[in-house]
């Protein structure tokens, strides 16, 4: 790690003690995959000004589906969620935002406190990836993206785009990639979030585009 990163982390470490929060129901950010969002409510407008105005990373966490109905502004979270910074950003005449939120970690969030702010604020824990054998990874990488090619062709126009992606990603980045397409429940996206090791987040998205594949092949018998 050379200076700079540790410049980085030790920036992230301080942002994750006051960390703003955007929940969203059955939406989180994940490594490896820019989500974008239209930012049209009041507290979100000012989160992302300020994120903007003072370059502070946000996070965006996962509504529990049973308070998906909460009226009082503040449901509850799941507690495993990407962290990111706003890579591109687009303001509108009327004050609402389009931005592209890109990962830079993965956080574990531990508590909130009152901020005086509209949005709410968080401690998190920064979570590390251990390291692994870049070979193996590699490996992994080459056999999700092999299963996943399949899928592709039931995209569309859009799986033209999402194919030529896949192919210039070097195959070590190729789970990652993928897992906001196959991760669909919020169970998936906490193990996914929770684990540590680039292996076993590869291995989680190897057994969603598996069952994904049973699927479609169901799906298509079926329809025979």
């Amino acid at each position: 790690m050379d200076r700079s990163d540790h410049s980085d982390r030790a920036r992230l470490l301080e942002a994750c003690r006051s960390l703003p929060l955007f929940p969203l129901l059955g939406v989180v950010l994940l490594p490896g995959s820019l989500l974008p969002l239209h930012v049209f409510e009041p507290r979100y407008r000012q989160l992302v000004a300020d994120c903007l105005r003072d370059k502070r990373p946000l996070s965006v966490c996962q509504v529990l589906p049973e308070d998906a109905a909460d009226t009082t502004g503040s449901p509850r979270i799941l507690p495993y969620a990407g962290v990111g910074i706003i890579g591109a950003h687009q303001e509108l005449p009327d004050g609402r935002y389009n931005v592209l939120v890109q990962p830079v970690g993965r956080v574990r969030i531990l508590s909130e406190s009152p901020s005086g702010l509209l949005y709410r604020i968080a401690n998190a824990e920064l979570l590390d990836d251990i390291v692994v054998d870049p070979v193996e990874l590699a490996v992994e990488g080459d056999r999700v993206r092999s299963l996943f090619t399949p899928l592709v062709g039931r995209m569309g126009e859009v799986g033209e785009g999402v194919a030529r992606a896949l192919r210039s990603l070097p195959p070590e980045r190729v789970p990652e990639a993928v897992a906001s397409v196959v991760l669909r429940t919020d169970d998936a996206r906490q193990r996914f979030l929770a684990e540590d090791n680039p292996l076993h987040r590869a291995a989680l998205v190897e057994e969603a585009v598996l069952t994904l594949l049973a699927e479609v092949s169901g799906a298509v018998a079926a329809e025979a």
